[in-house]
Order: C-alpha cells, then structure tokens, then sequence
C-alpha cells in the first residue's frame, strides 16, 4: 500500500519522535497514521502502526516505571506484531521487536535504558 504525503509525514514525523526518546509525541503522530489508515486498509497494516505505537506507549511507561503498563502493552504490540515482522512501510518491524523485548522483564529493576531503542528503515 502506497501512503499519501501526509501519511508519509505522520510516519515520519513518529520516527524522528520515537528516536530522540519522544515516545509520547511517537505515538501521537502514529495515532493519526493509524486512524487515517482505518478506512480502507487492511487489518494487518492497521495493526501494525497500532503495534508500534504500543511499542512507544511501551517505552514510555517503562521510563515511568509503571510495570503493568509495560507488561499490558508488550502483550498486546508483540501480538499485532508478529504478522508484520517482514516489514512495516519501509521499517524494520524485527529488529525494533528484539530491541524492545527485554523491556517486559525489566519490570521489577528498571535497569534498561528506552533511549537505546530506535526504530531504523529495512535495509
């Protein structure tokens, strides 16, 4: 599926969020990618930015500490994941998966640093 610009910006504009730590403004700029995408797009390409934004929602309330919020989010953005592991609109949907799972066991010491996580173009 082809994005149109404003797509491609929301997309965009998410990545350079999440990468400069700013999980909630990534899931922002997601969120609107994720609704314009409702209408007409498949249920595995909507899962998929649902599952990424999850992954920030993720990070950020393990920044936070909040250790069901973790937990919660993991479950349900590894789910919606799975079926998109080859690729999301040009990102690497694995790698950013092996990068964010240990967040889920690091609930109970906070040892992992989220700003080590980036989300990165296949390539």
């Amino acid at each position: 599926m082809e994005l149109s610009e404003q797509q491609s910006q929301w997309l965009q504009d998410g990545m350079d969020n999440f990468n400069t730590n700013r999980f909630w403004h990534a899931h922002e700029d997601w969120e609107e990618l994720w609704k314009s995408l409702k209408p007409n797009s498949s249920q595995e390409l909507i899962d998929g930015v649902q599952g990424i934004i999850q992954i920030a929602a993720m990070l950020l309330n393990h920044q936070r500490r909040k250790a069901r919020g973790v937990t919660n989010l993991w479950t349900k953005a590894s789910a919606k994941l799975e079926p998109v592991m080859d690729g999301l609109f040009g990102i690497d949907i694995e790698r950013l998966y092996v990068d964010s799972e240990p967040f889920h066991r690091d609930v109970e010491q906070f040892s992992l640093d989220a700003s080590t996580v980036r989300i990165q173009r296949q390539s």
